[in-house]
């Protein structure tokens, strides 16, 4: 019977030093002592809220979208599953077993130096989070580490890493320019200066389309006719 495939962390622009070459940290990547519950995708974007004078509602324009983001979280437990340390002299009491367990920030450390500034970049290292056929590239956004429980000697057996990555994924989306002419589909309560205010950020520029349309009286536009909006200037 298979395993269950592990989640991991690959750096993808040269090994970052400040990783070291601690036990955990292999040519693979950094791996995770257990894998997520659950993650989270998300994606914004931005809308500036024009107001219109008589308007109800405020135009909408759209200013730009927000890079992806990928949050979860991530626990690490030395003392149900982990590693034991050697310690001869310990006896097998409850308290030596307790001792002998491995501190968990020897597996969450490498996950927070991850943020520091890579020497040969000048940046974070550009990262990998990998779990079978899901992939996310991008740089730690934020990253945060409660412990929760510890041995009897102060030591962090069990930690929860609290983890946010940011995509770089870039725009490869084709558009039309905003310089060439478009068409609208007037709607019951349009106004030519409300056109005019979202395509041109100006209410004055209404004249510009009403010329273009032949339109004499702007208070008097019909529902359903189809208007041509000039190219921005």
């Amino acid at each position: 019977m298979l395993g269950a495939v592990k989640a991991k962390f690959k750096v993808l622009d040269g090994a970052n030093k400040l990783l070291n070459a601690t036990a955990v940290v292999g040519s693979s990547g950094i791996p995770c002592v257990f894998n997520p519950t659950d993650f989270t995708i998300q994606r914004s974007v931005n809308y500036a809220q024009h107001k219109i004078p008589g308007r109800d509602c405020p135009v909408l324009q759209f200013v730009s979208g927000e890079a992806e983001t990928m949050s979860f979280s991530l626990l690490f437990d030395t003392y149900s599953v982990g590693e034991a340390s050697n310690h001869p002299a310990l006896v097998l009491s409850a308290m030596a077993v307790d001792l002998a367990k491995v501190d968990v920030r020897k597996f969450t450390e490498p996950l927070m130096k991850l943020t520091t500034v890579n020497s040969d970049t000048h940046a974070p290292s550009l990262v990998e989070f990998v779990w079978g056929s899901i992939s996310f590239k991008g740089y730690i956004n934020s990253i945060s580490q409660r412990f929760t429980l510890f041995a009897f000697d102060g030591k962090p057996v069990r930690a929860v890493v609290d983890i946010s990555l940011i995509s770089d994924k870039k725009d490869n989306n084709v558009r039309n320019s905003p310089d060439r002419t478009k068409a609208r589909t007037v709607s019951d309560g349009d106004r030519l200066y409300a056109f005019a205010y979202a395509e041109y950020g100006s209410c004055e520029e209404w004249r510009r389309i009403a010329e273009a349309n032949d339109i004499d009286d702007p208070r008097r536009l019909e529902s359903g006719m189809d208007i041509v909006i000039p190219p921005v200037l």
